[in-house]
C-alpha cells in the first residue's frame, strides 16, 4: 500500500510540475527539443489561407544545407530543391524544370522558433493535459514592420515539440504544423532522372 501511495504521490508531483511551467520555461523546453533538427533534419507542413484563392499547402523538408518543398494550390503542384548552391523548381502543369543559382537562406526550420520571446510578450492562454497554448503579442520594442502583431503557439507537453504556430499577415493566415524530426537524405537530394521528360530552363550564371 505504501508503495502505491508513493507512486501516486510522485505522479501527482510530476503532473503539478508540468502544469506550473512559465511561458519562458515552455519556450526554453521547446527550443531544446528542436536542437536535434540541426543534425537530423526536420519536416513541417505550412498552410497559407489566401482570400478568394483558397488554401495553399506546402510540405517542407530540411537537412543540413539541403531543402525540398512540395506545394499544392488549386491543382497546381510545385516541387523545389536546393543544396545551398543550386535551386531546382519543377512545375507539373507546364512540365518545366527551372535551374538557378541558389540565394542565401536566412533561417532554417528550427530557427523559426528561436528567440520567439525576444520581440514578443508571451502569455499562457490555456493548457490541457496534452499541450500548452501560448499567445505571443508583438512588443513595443519590435520595430520590424513585417512582423505579425500576434502569434498563437501550441507546444506538446509530452515531447515539448511545437504542435502548431499560427498567425495572420496582410490578410493571409499562415499555420505551421506537423513538425517532425528526422529526414532521409534521399528526400532532399535532387535527381535529374526523376524528371526525364521535363523541359529544362537553365538560368544559372555562366
Amino acid at each position: 500500500m505504501k508503495k502505491i501511495l508513493f507512486c501516486l504521490a510522485t505522479s501527482l508531483m510530476m503532473m503539478a510540475a508540468a502544469w506550473s511551467q512559465t511561458p519562458e520555461e515552455i519556450i526554453s523546453l521547446m527550443e531544446k527539443a528542436l536542437e536535434p533538427a540541426e543534425t537530423r533534419g526536420m519536416t513541417m507542413v505550412m498552410d497559407f489561407k489566401i482570400p478568394i484563392i483558397g488554401t495553399s499547402t506546402t510540405t517542407l523538408y530540411t537537412l543540413g544545407n539541403k531543402t525540398r518543398s512540395e506545394t499544392t494550390l488549386m491543382g497546381h503542384q510545385l516541387v523545389t530543391f536546393s543544396d545551398g548552391i543550386t535551386d531546382w523548381e519543377y512545375d507539373s502543369i507546364n512540365n518545366e524544370l527551372t535551374i538557378e543559382n541558389a540565394e542565401p537562406e536566412e533561417n532554417s526550420e528550427s530557427e523559426l522558433f528561436d528567440g520567439i520571446t525576444d520581440d514578443y510578450t508571451v502569455s499562457l492562454k490555456k493548457e490541457t493535459a496534452e499541450a500548452w497554448y501560448l499567445l505571443c503579442k508583438k512588443s513595443k520594442l519590435n520595430h520590424d514592420k513585417d512582423a505579425p502583431d500576434k502569434m498563437e503557439l501550441v507546444v506538446s507537453k509530452k515531447t515539448h515539440m511545437p504542435i502548431s504556430l499560427s498567425t495572420k499577415m496582410k490578410g493571409i493566415k499562415l499555420t505551421l504544423r506537423d513538425m517532425q524530426l528526422g529526414v532521409d537524405p534521399a528526400k532532399v537530394s535532387f535527381r535529374m532522372e526523376d524528371y526525364p521528360n521535363a523541359k529544362i530552363i537553365d538560368k544559372r550564371n555562366s
